[in-house]
């Protein structure tokens, strides 16, 4: 029981606390141990403590009190409580075990050996505790449910609904705008459940009607032209696991049909077959478009939504939770970089401000791809306003010209040659200042664009589209002289 953590003994009889501190002798621990109130409080607050012995009942110690201080700063806390025989009968007692879940008795006399196993059953659970945590960490990274970021009461609340249904066999219907992470949401709910199979996915605008036919259900060796062997379907495949149908609105009504007979019965046979294939699979389905109005119109059989639309969940856009936008800037710089095998990169205050209030009309899926491109193509450890692409730019009523990307001018312009000079003016437009300082520093360093964004401290992407932009290409004169505005 090496470096099991930090224990603290809070008993005023001073003879108790020495035989609870000789017991424990030994084994690893740190031991803390007072007989006053204050200083009990004083410790769980500024320091971490693991395990909590103390008395349950005696003049000088309150022990409700503490356990509530205690679970309030340390929420893994164990707590053991040394009694008085029968208290366990009497309202402290009683309230003593309803207020905490890890919370152990010793009656007095201290039996040393009933102490040394009660300590070693809250490690344990501790330990556990501590494991399941990470695997469950673990198996957040891997399937990628970390990216369910952000504080906004609407990803709270699709977190918190997660966590209910999941391990419920209830069907699920999740309705949510391109990127919005519908599929994310459907795997968040695979992995958090407590289905054993695969996660199966299939996205039913895809194929035509034939095709997701046999996609779905599978087909006999011979059952259409091009059919020269046995082939399972997607739910044969998910048995035991979970089915994942994205766009399920496009499926014909055939097919429809076909899925409503799986979810009542739990059976159905492969095309060109007559054997009934009995299967155990969780159906999640997403989609963009209004089932509801579509079923009332009989264009998606109403049985069907019925049938899906058991625990509806409805995803919001990144423009109606935009407070979560520097949450998700700061885990996809920290994804991309790692993927990349670069330095961990920086985003200016400005730059973030500039992605609020950008609409995302891609939502979550825009937002990656956004920053993705800025870390590959950034050249410096800190991402500028600058850098950002410009559709951006312009939705968000930022103009290049109101951007910092003048260098101050040298001291010693004289040593400068001629034709590397800035050659700024008065009555010259901002737009105009900016061409002139990109041409001299492209000049500087014979038109190479990675040198020029080093210098400029802007990234190569940003070089070339201002290069482009001004006239300065490689195809294009970089002599030229600014044209009026």
């Amino acid at each position: 029981m090496n470096d099991q953590g930090t224990v603290l003994i809070v008993d005023a009889d001073r003879v108790e606390r020495e035989l609870v501190c000789e017991t424990l002798a030994g084994k690893g621990l740190r031991l803390i141990v007072t007989g006053n109130m204050y200083q009990a409080f004083h410790q769980i607050e500024h320091l971490k403590v693991d395990i909590l012995i103390a008395q349950l009942k005696a003049e000088r110690i309150d022990g409700l009190a503490l356990l509530e201080a205690a679970a309030q700063h340390h929420p893994d806390i164990g707590v053991v409580f040394i009694t008085e025989p029968n208290i366990l009968e009497t309202d402290i007692g009683i309230k003593a075990m309803l207020a905490y879940k890890d919370t152990y008795f010793l009656p007095r006399p201290v039996n040393p050996v009933h102490l040394a196993a009660l300590l070693h059953r809250t490690l344990e659970n501790q330990r556990l505790a501590f494991e399941n945590r990470q695997l469950l960490s673990q198996i957040d990274e891997k399937e990628g449910l970390r990216r369910l970021t952000g504080n906004s009461p609407q990803i709270v609340r699709i977190r918190d609904m997660i966590a209910q249904i999941a391990p419920t066999k209830a069907t699920v219907m999740i309705y949510g705008a391109r990127g919005t992470g519908k599929e994310l949401v459907a795997r968040a709910i695979h992995h958090r459940s407590l289905r054993r199979g695969s996660l199966i996915a299939f996205n039913c605008a895809t194929l035509n009607e034939n095709l997701a036919e046999s996609e779905l259900f599978g087909h006999e060796r011979g059952a259409f032209s091009g059919a020269y062997y046995q082939r399972k379907g997607r739910f044969e495949l998910a048995h035991g696991g979970t089915l994942f149908l994205d766009e399920v609105s496009q499926l014909s009504l055939s097919n429809q049909a076909r899925l409503l007979r799986v979810l009542e019965e739990r059976e159905f046979e492969r095309v060109g077959g007559d054997k009934t294939i009995q299967v155990d699979v969780r159906v999640v389905c997403a989609t963009n478009h209004d089932l509801e109005t579509a079923a009332k119109k009989r264009e998606f059989l109403p049985d069907l939504y019925d049938r899906l639309n058991v625990v509806p969940i409805q995803l919001s856009t990144l423009k109606e939770r935009i407070e979560d936008v520097p949450l998700l800037v700061k885990d996809f710089l920290e994804e991309f970089c790692r993927q990349n095998a670069k330095p961990l990169m920086s985003i200016t205050p400005e730059v973030v401000r500039t992605l609020m209030k950008y609409e995302w009309p891609g939502n979550v899926r825009e937002l990656k791809n956004c920053i993705e491109g800025l870390v590959v193509t950034s050249t410096q450890p800190t991402i500028q306003q600058m850098d950002l692409p410009e559709r951006i730019l312009k939705a968000t009523g930022i103009a290049f010209s109101n951007l910092p990307s003048v260098p101050d001018v040298p001291e010693s312009v004289d040593r400068i040659p001629e034709k590397q000079r800035l050659n700024v003016k008065v009555g010259m437009s901002l737009d105009e200042i900016n061409r002139e300082a990109l041409r001299a520093t492209l000049e500087s360093v014979d038109n190479n664009k990675a040198k020029a964004a080093e210098i400029l401290k802007v990234s190569r992407r940003t070089v070339q589209r201002k290069a482009k932009e001004y006239g300065l290409s490689d195809d294009q004169n970089p002599n030229a002289s600014p044209q009026p505005s």
